[in-house]
């Protein structure tokens, strides 16, 4: 059955493709009727012979009839003129055995609409009807058996026989059945090639709109990605758009949520956000919005201000949809917009996505959600950047970084009791850099590891020399970064290069700060036990800057607290702030801690910490960081 309609809509695809080609067909064929009715007109102008007015006008009359049935094209149907063209055919031939026997054209022409049928009509009903033409010359045969019909002597013996219309009519049905399994076979075949080739151009088709989707589309979000994007905004610039704003949107906590929930549901986040966004856009043709992959997203915003966009920014909230509800994701979700004005900030696509990447980096340092349109100025900042992050490697490669040493002073005597190694960089083309700058470069740069390796061992370098200025007894401080700290194998590079330089480890102080990874609390933990088993000294740094600081003291076993900088600039005027001070001194006491003070500048600071248990200090009122070597 599926065979059946296999082959039928073979043939039907066929009858359909070869339409034009019988209209085609029909023009040829009247034309040459045309020649023909020529023909029969000679012995007007040779005076030999005479005109067979009955050819003549039957060709005339034939060759209207088909003209006519070309010009209406497809008002007519396909079988009416392929039956038309038949009963044509058949009546030339039986006027052509009429008139001249076997030695006219009718022959040919029973064997020319045989062939007409085969290529025209389908299968069976081509066969049926070529071996019901076939029998024309034996119905001749049979009226000439049975005298009704007689043929003049001049067209020859033949005509008169019987035998030779049956033979004709015999050959006409070898010559349907042979032509006729010839033609199918190669229409068949034809056919059927011309229909894996459209099957073919099928697939093609839709291989290549698949293509298209994975070319132009964003994978995840089914956004146009941003190869498309380009290709959207330079048509609406060629359009004769002049002014319009674009807006790259990073989505915040997505690394939270994927930790939380895992990149699966993270995933179906973006999903959900890319549909809100879509939704957002799609009464608006005036914007155009794509995914940059990730958690980053682009719009382009025509017929628009500054003014209205920072407050649609202002207005629009993820969370406002149903499906985005902190509740069920665990996690509000927020935002960071940068935006440029086209064309007068940039105007190719490559310019504007990295000035708004530069944009974008400023919005990550701002505390509240609002738009950062990009300015000149952080473009030049970000060069900055880029030239000390190459003079940076060259730095740390080359070991050319100074070692500044800042005294810990014991205000009960004003002995000096240790030293904090702080890094100073004097930098080609700028000067001098404060490490409040290159600190973080280094650390966006993934240059920390190898930075903390550099400082350290200039330190242990120095510490030689250090026991000889200040006393064997004295301690160096080193700030350890966290990525530094928690390195692999980081304890056994310590006490390897401490006993490769034969350098006693209880010389040695180990800062490191709060903002230590708390789910690599137990790693610390670990760590800060061995060393402090070898002999080298841990304190927690800039204690009560953040938030962790208790849970750390709850966790680990400190030698040292350094009081943050923040909790004594006002102790002097605030008495709230010096009762903190008192407090945080008292428990330092209660868990056995050493106490030190930082950034004390005035006497008047000086008084109050008298007052408590903390007696060591590090300010500029004693000591300012001095470069001593190199």
């Amino acid at each position: 059955m599926a065979t059946k309609k296999y082959n039928y809509v073979y043939w039907a695809k066929f009858r359909k493709d070869t339409s034009p080609l019988l209209r085609r067909f029909l023009l040829v064929t009247s034309a040459l009727f045309i020649f023909a009715a020529i023909l029969h007109i000679i012995p007007l102008f040779t005076n030999q012979g005479e005109i067979d007015f009955i050819f003549l006008f039957v060709d005339l009359g034939i060759s209207l009839i088909l003209y006519l049935e070309y010009i209406l094209k497809n008002k007519i149907p396909l079988i009416i003129r392929v039956f038309s063209l038949i009963g044509t055919t058949i009546f030339i031939s039986v006027l052509s055995f009429l008139r001249s026997g076997l030695l006219g054209t009718g022959e040919i022409s029973l064997a020319f609409i045989i062939i007409t049928f085969f290529v025209f009509l389908p299968p069976i009903l081509s066969l049926v009807a070529s071996l019901s033409i076939s029998i024309l010359p034996g119905i001749f045969g049979l009226l000439v058996y049975l005298s009704w019909l007689q043929f003049p002597d001049f067209l020859g013996i033949r005509n008169n026989s019987p035998r030779e219309w049956y033979f004709k009519s015999v050959s006409l049905i070898i010559f349907s059945i042979l032509s006729g399994f010839l033609i199918q076979r190669l229409r068949g075949k034809l056919i059927k090639n011309i229909m894996h080739l459209k099957e073919s151009r099928s697939k093609i088709l839709n291989t290549k709109k698949h293509l298209d989707k994975i070319a132009f589309y964003d994978s995840l979000t089914l956004l146009p990605n941003r190869y498309l994007f380009e290709k959207l905004i330079n048509q609406r610039i060629h359009s004769g758009i002049s002014e319009s704003f674009l807006l790259l949107i990073n989505i915040k906590g997505l690394k939270v949520i994927n930790a939380l929930h895992g990149i699966g549901f993270g995933d179906q986040i973006l999903t959900l956000i890319a549909s809100v966004l879509k939704q957002f856009t799609e009464d608006r043709p005036e914007t155009i919005v794509a995914s940059l992959g990730g958690d980053e997203f682009i719009f382009w915003v025509e017929n628009s201000t500054k003014t209205k966009i920072e407050e649609a920014i202002v207005k629009f909230d993820l969370n406002n949809n149903k499906i985005l509800t902190p509740e069920r994701l665990g996690h509000r979700l927020q935002y960071r917009v940068s935006g440029i004005e086209f064309p007068k900030d940039a105007s190719g696509l490559d310019s504007i996505i990295r000035k708004l990447s530069i944009g974008m980096n400023v919005a990550r340092e701002e505390t509240h959600s609002k738009i950062v349109w990009f300015q000149s100025h952080m473009e030049s900042k970000i060069e900055r950047e880029q030239k000390l992050k190459i003079y940076l490697e060259k730095t740390i490669n080359d070991k050319n970084f100074k070692i500044a040493y800042q005294e810990k002073v014991d205000i009960s005597n004003k002995q000096t009791i240790g030293l904090e190694a702080l890094a100073r960089w004097n930098a080609p083309e700028f000067g001098n850099i404060t490490p409040d700058e290159f600190i973080p470069i280094i650390t966006k740069s993934e240059l920390i590891v190898p930075f903390g390796k550099c400082i350290f061992e200039k330190v242990i370098s120095h510490i030689p020399k250090l026991l000889d200025l200040y006393g064997k007894q004295i301690q160096v401080s080193i700030n350890i970064s966290p990525i530094f700290f928690l390195y692999p194998n980081f304890n056994e590079y310590i006490l390897h290069y401490l006993t490769d330089h034969k350098v006693n480890p209880k010389n040695l102080i180990f800062e490191i700060t709060e903002d230590v990874f708390l789910d690599e609390i137990e790693t610390i933990q670990k760590i800060v036990s061995e060393l402090r088993t070898q002999g080298i000294s841990v304190s927690l740094d800039d204690f009560g800057k953040g938030y962790s600081s208790l849970h750390y003291m709850q966790k680990i076993q400190f030698d040292e607290l350094k009081i943050d900088k923040s909790f004594l600039d006002d102790i002097a005027s605030s008495d709230r702030n010096f009762l903190l001070l008192e407090s945080i001194c008292h428990l330092a006491d209660s868990l056995g801690l050493k106490t030190i003070a930082e950034g004390i500048e005035s006497e008047e600071q000086l008084l109050r910490l008298k007052q408590t248990s903390c007696h060591v200090v590090q300010g500029y009122l004693y000591s300012k960081p001095q470069i001593l070597f190199d």
